[in-house]
């Protein structure tokens, strides 16, 4: 494995790998042998050049070089989680889709932790991967600064930001949103509850601003949002609070499926039918959906267009590194089903 460049151009302003060294009071040897890996390093030792490397942002120049001069066929992937259904086989898609093209997909988890997103990142970086697919946290600049230093080709996907480094493929959720909504203001619904999770993300915000837009054409129409509780107890306290209200909801939509699960336990301990007392709508197309009884409404994403599209712009950009970025934005499918119907109040 090659060793890191011990300086950079003076007008680049890059931290060297002996401001490192000093940095974690240990010779640049040592800082080498740890970016490279060697198990030799004390461990107090090694963490200490850890901190200084994430301290000072230091990315090694070898990375650069070294993609220019061979390729690795490993792309990095980093997600927020696996629990929900669309996150789960999008990477499932992409597995397929670089297995069929002799890549390896070396996959890393952010649990929507800005800070861990960066430090994983850093390290499938330091791996030498050819490319990185991030879907990013919801403050993902450190990570996207990192990326951009180490001038390894990126592509973002599901989450839009206005940094214009990278690609981007992104699902249309603004219009996913109206159509679901819209959907279940025809059926006869004013009351409508939106569960989320994280209310900060990109795609959540354009879908809450969706689901108000919409109800406020339609007199009469209340918008509601709950964000999910971290803990189960919590939130059945809050969703219970919601549905004992006067002027409780008719209709709901689930962020995505994690979110649907602990809604439907909540409703069934309550004794809530679907679509009866509630009907149900959620974002992502788990595969139990349809053995759910009644099936479950879905707003379905293209997941292997997103993947296709995602994959396609990471080799463009491996290929022709200075080519202008892209944007891609992707429809959803609405699939309504038997867990929505007209309000009982005013149904047949």
């Amino acid at each position: 494995m090659p060793r890191p460049s011990r300086s950079t151009s003076p007008e680049s302003g890059r931290p060297t790998i002996e401001d490192v060294a000093r940095r974690a009071r240990v010779s640049v040897g040592t800082v080498s042998n740890v970016l490279n890996g060697h198990a030799h390093v004390r461990t107090e030792r090694a963490t200490r050049v850890h901190a200084a490397i994430q301290a000072l942002h230091y990315v090694p120049n070898g990375v650069a070089q070294s993609l220019r001069r061979q390729r690795s066929h490993v792309v990095g992937l980093c997600a927020p989680l696996t629990s929900s259904a669309y996150f789960a086989a999008l990477l499932d898609a992409f597995e397929d889709i670089a297995s069929s093209q002799g890549y390896e997909v070396m996959q890393v988890l952010s649990r929507q932790d800005p800070a861990l997103e960066e430090r994983r990142v850093r390290a499938l970086i330091a791996r030498k991967v050819d490319g990185l697919i991030v879907i990013p946290s919801s403050a993902p600049q450190a990570t996207f600064d990192v990326i951009a230093r180490s001038r390894v080709p990126a592509v973002v996907v599901d989450r839009l930001s206005d940094d214009e480094r990278f690609d981007y493929v992104t699902l249309d959720d603004f219009g996913a949103m109206t159509a679901a909504t819209r959907a279940l203001l025809d059926l006869g619904h004013r009351r409508l509850l939106y569960v989320l999770r994280y209310p900060t993300l990109v795609t959540t915000r354009r879908r809450i601003a969706a689901f108000r837009a919409a109800i406020k054409r339609v007199p009469g129409g209340h918008a509601e949002v709950c964000v999910r509780a971290a803990d189960d107890e919590t939130f059945a306290n809050q969703l219970g609070a919601i549905l004992d209200d006067a002027d409780a909801p008719t209709a709901a939509i689930a962020s995505n499926s994690a979110i649907t699960l602990a809604l439907l336990k909540v409703l069934r301990v309550r004794g809530v039918t679907i679509p009866h007392d509630l009907s149900l709508v959620a974002f992502d197309a788990p595969e139990w959906s349809d053995v759910l009884s009644p099936p479950l409404s879905v707003v379905r994403p293209p997941t292997g267009e997103i993947a296709r599209a995602a994959w396609a712009l990471l080799l463009r950009r491996m290929r022709e590194p200075d080519v202008p970025t892209e944007r891609v934005e992707l429809s959803a499918t609405l699939d309504l089903r038997a867990s929505v119907a007209p309000p009982a109040a005013t149904g047949p």
